[in-house]
C-alpha cells in the first residue's frame, strides 16, 4: 500500500474517532492539556503565536488565545484561501474578529483582520488529526500547515492532542513538516534531530 492510501485509511478511522467524542471528554481533557502547555511553555519568550480555531472536536483553543491575548502577545490564526492555500491573520478579540460560518466550517479570522507575516511567527499551536511519537503529523490532507511552515523554520512547533490521537509512527512522505513538540493530557514528546 502507498503512503497516500495509508493516509487517507488512518483519516477516516480518526476522524470517526473524533466524530464520537462527547463534550465531557472534550472538556476534561482540555483543561489538562491547556495547563500543561502553558506549564511546559514559557509563553512570555514568544513574540507572535498563530493557532488554529478549534472544530470538529480538536482541543479546545479558545483559552489559550485569551491568555495570550491578555500577555500582550500577537495571536494569529490561519485564513483558507482556497483549497490548498492559507494565510495568518491577526486575532485581537477572540468573540470580535473570529468568523465560524466559513466554507469548511472551522473558525478563522474575519477577512478584514489584518494580515500577518509567517516570518513573524515565533510559535505555531497545530493541529492534526493524529500525531506519531516522532512528532510527525497527519491533517485532513490539504497541506495547508506543511505550506505555511515550510515559509518558516525557525518557530517552535507545538501539536496538542488527546492522547488517542498519538500512534506509534505514521506513514510520511517528503511534504509533510515534523513538529517540535507534542502536548496531550498523558505525553509530552520532543523531536530528537
Amino acid at each position: 500500500m502507498h503512503t497516500k492510501e495509508e493516509k487517507q485509511i488512518l483519516r477516516k478511522s480518526l476522524k470517526l474517532i473524533r466524530s464520537k467524542l462527547d463534550s465531557n471528554f472534550i472538556e476534561s481533557r482540555a483543561s489538562i492539556i491547556t495547563n500543561k502547555f502553558f506549564n511546559i511553555v514559557d509563553i512570555n519568550k514568544f513574540r507572535e503565536v498563530c493557532l488554529y480555531i478549534d472544530f470538529a472536536n480538536e482541543v479546545p483553543t479558545k483559552n489559550i488565545i485569551e491568555k495570550l491575548l491578555n500577555k500582550n502577545i500577537k495571536v494569529s490564526a490561519p485564513y483558507i484561501i482556497d483549497d490548498h492555500n492559507m494565510i495568518l491573520k491577526y486575532i485581537e478579540d477572540y468573540d470580535k474578529d473570529i468568523n465560524f460560518n466559513t466554507k469548511f466550517g472551522n473558525g478563522e479570522p474575519f477577512e478584514h483582520c489584518k494580515d500577518c507575516n509567517v516570518e513573524n511567527i515565533t510559535m505555531f499551536i497545530i493541529p492534526a488529526l493524529g500525531f506519531d511519537e516522532h512528532c510527525n503529523r497527519i491533517g485532513f490532507g490539504r497541506g495547508y500547515y506543511d505550506n505555511i511552515l515550510k515559509e518558516n523554520k525557525n518557530a517552535l512547533r507545538i501539536g496538542i492532542s488527546y492522547d488517542y490521537q498519538i500512534l506509534p509512527i505514521l506513514p510520511k512522505d517528503d511534504n509533510d513538516e515534523i513538529l517540535d513538540i507534542i502536548i496531550s493530557e498523558n505525553k509530552v514528546i520532543t523531536a530528537i534531530f
